[in-house]
């Protein structure tokens, strides 16, 4: 870390911080992000994946290091900061900016799932805006090999933040599956221009039954949205989406964000 000097904390999580940080003997600003070792094991799954994914989508990953209580990834920086934060500012986005971040959201998807890769952790705190307005997927410290490609993680992860979680997710035999990363981005796209997520609750096991059971109320009183954006949701907030497994590239499916 003797090349970097590290300013401002820019964001942090349950179990890291995130600062920026400037490369020495250059004006190049990064992101640099400490995690304790208590958390190698999500580490360990993340790092594969940012080391070998290029795409305009995903955050790029420079380096990491170790020190004696933590490790420290270095990442690009984004200016925009997260999702979560620009929806706290703005309650609900105009829908022209939803279909903008949508078309990324679902090219970064398809990046993914085209190179063997579930995301597994889809949400507006993981979805960052660089100094163009443009997405980038973060954190794949979920992101697993689909199943019978290549290999899957040695260490249990778990299934992702429950309030974006697919309904089959809630169950036993719980599998990701590109329909659940789909799933996620009804969520997203819903509490973009909502200002909520689909099914709220306090209570976990009240949370999943409304996930399983309850079909979300679309047009919502008060929050206009155009037929083609209201169907949209629709498709991806639906049980017809989960049991056909819809091709993620049918342009079809995603003509509300033409």
């Amino acid at each position: 870390m003797e090349n970097y000097n590290i300013y401002d904390e820019i964001g942090r999580g349950t179990h890291s911080f995130v600062y920026k940080a400037r490369r020495k003997q250059s004006i190049e600003y990064v992101a640099v992000k400490s995690t304790a070792k208590s958390r190698m094991d999500k580490i360990l799954n993340e790092v594969p994946f940012l080391h070998k994914l290029d795409s305009p989508y995903v955050l790029k990953f420079f380096d990491w290091y170790e020190s004696s209580n933590h490790i420290w990834l270095i990442l690009e920086y984004c200016m925009g900061g997260d999702l979560l934060n620009l929806i706290t500012q703005d309650k609900q986005l105009p829908e022209a900016v939803i279909k903008s971040f949508g078309r990324e959201l679902v090219a970064g998807l398809q990046y993914l799932h085209a190179n063997s890769i579930l995301y597994c952790d889809l949400k507006p705190a993981n979805i960052l805006i660089d100094e163009f307005g443009s997405l980038k997927l973060a954190d794949f410290g979920l992101a697993r090999r689909i199943p019978g490609i290549k290999s899957a993680p040695t260490q249990p992860l778990a299934l992702g933040s429950p309030h974006y979680m697919a309904p089959e997710l809630f169950q036993q035999t719980a599998v990701h599956s590109f329909a659940s990363d789909f799933w996620a981005l009804g969520c997203v796209l819903f509490e973009l221009r909502t200002g909520r997520q689909p099914f709220t609750h306090t209570n976990f096991a009240e949370l999943a039954r409304m996930i399983q059971n309850d079909a979300v109320e679309l047009p919502i009183p008060g929050c206009e949205m155009s037929l083609e954006f209201c169907n949209l949701l629709k498709r991806l907030l639906s049980f017809f989406w989960l049991v056909h497994k819809h091709n993620a590239s049918d342009e079809k499916l995603f003509s509300g964000m033409n």
